[in-house]
């Protein structure tokens, strides 16, 4: 079933006047129907989550990006003095909202005393706000950016996340199915005399902690999955299909200019382009002093973060290649102990245990894969703005 309608222009009064959820009206006054294809719309309108679609699932549905959207147009053509009026108006307004109770022998006279002078200090912050404000509707439009493009790299991440919880799990099983059969070696030995109850226990006990560990990952696992639909659109009991992961190709990382990337994160950085569009609206020489100081500082991290992230990705790459290389050599294992069992040198158990350390290696180069993925993401997202520029 599709989550999402669009409904025309023609119908928007109608959908004021139904209170129809805010996706629908965010779609139809932001995104009219001829800002993509037909086939565009019907890949966001199914019930299929492709990692390619985040980006365009969280600009059209994501509650947080709406709903920013929306405050947007009240700052639209916004002034710095517009913007501190509006502090100094919402201050206003509170401290005309406060009373403060006049009889001390009332029950509820200590928290109305404290209710009252809670409003006075966020009347007084929205004023001080208001002295030093340096944001304009630019500004503002730049900090709905900023957090539109975190929530896209969080989801996509998430996304990741879930898939890694997938495949640990999926390990999870295979080891129960390992230690039960340890289990049950155990107390046949028992049975002869060649172990002891507590060779029994303990293993009884390693598959008990397991089933604890099992269902503990599937529930996170199971979070992070509705992260993910929330994020891009699906209510809370919503169901999509989740498509496949891309696999990026280590040489990749052989393409990378690491100063031209550097260059190119300073010029797309969003905490800097806030910091300049504030000191260029900025009057007071305190804070014009302050930001400017707080601009050099912003360049020198997000340099340094970028470095930092591209040496993650190295890393990354390093670990991924060793996966493959490490299941290569579990493999000839394998078919060594396969063939030992067909021969009747090696029992059963011998062989499952040889499975067993075979699918742990191909879990970490799928693990390892994702974790290149992981870094992959977080190393062009810096490039393409969200490098740390803070402390």
């Amino acid at each position: 079933m599709k989550k999402k309608v669009h409904y025309t222009a023609l119908s928007l009064a109608c959908l004021l006047a139904a209170a129809v959820p805010v996706q629908a009206l965010a779609a139809t006054v932001d995104s009219p129907r001829f800002s993509r294809s037909e086939e565009a719309w019907a890949r966001l309108e199914d019930n299929k989550l492709e990692y390619d679609e985040i980006a365009d699932l969280i600009h059209e549905y994501n509650v947080t990006v709406i709903n920013n959207r929306t405050s947007y147009r009240d700052y639209l053509g916004d002034t710095p003095s517009d913007v501190a009026q509006r502090y100094r108006d919402a201050a206003a307004e509170l401290r005309d909202s406060i009373e403060f109770p006049t009889d001390p022998t009332e029950i509820s006279y200590a928290t109305m005393i404290m209710a009252a002078q809670t409003s006075e200090t966020m009347a007084k912050n929205l004023e001080k706000q208001a002295d030093n404000n340096v944001d304009d509707s630019r500004s503002i439009y730049m900090q709905y950016e900023q957090v539109e493009a975190n929530l896209v790299l969080n989801t996509k991440l998430n996304r990741i996340a879930y898939e890694q919880k997938l495949l640990t799990g999926q390990l999870e099983r295979e080891n129960r199915t390992l230690l039960e059969a340890q289990y049950q070696s155990a107390q046949v030995q028992a049975s002869v005399g060649n172990a002891t109850q507590m060779d029994v226990l303990n293993a009884k006990q390693a598959m008990e902690q397991l089933d604890s560990t099992i269902i503990s990952n599937d529930r996170e696992a199971q979070t992070l999955r509705q992260k993910v639909a929330l994020a891009t659109g699906w209510n809370y009991a919503g169901n999509p299909e989740f498509g496949a992961l891309p696999t990026i190709d280590p040489a990749a990382t052989d393409q990378i200019d690491l100063e031209a990337d550097k260059a190119k994160a300073l010029e797309s950085n969003y905490t800097l382009k806030i910091n300049r569009r504030k000191l260029e609206n900025s009057t007071d020489g305190a804070t014009q002093e302050n930001l400017g100081k707080t601009i050099y500082d912003n360049q020198q991290k997000i340099v340094s973060d970028v470095q930092t992230k591209y040496q993650s990705l190295l890393t990354a790459r390093a670990s991924y290649e060793l996966a493959i290389a490490e299941q290569a050599i579990e493999a000839q294992k394998l078919a060594a102990a396969a063939l030992r069992f067909r021969t009747g040198t090696a029992s059963r158990l011998e062989y499952q245990q040889a499975t067993y350390t075979k699918q742990e290696k191909d879990t970490a180069v799928e693990t390892a894969r994702l974790s290149f993925l992981t870094a992959w993401e977080t190393y062009q997202a810096a490039v393409e703005g969200l490098a740390s520029a803070d402390a």
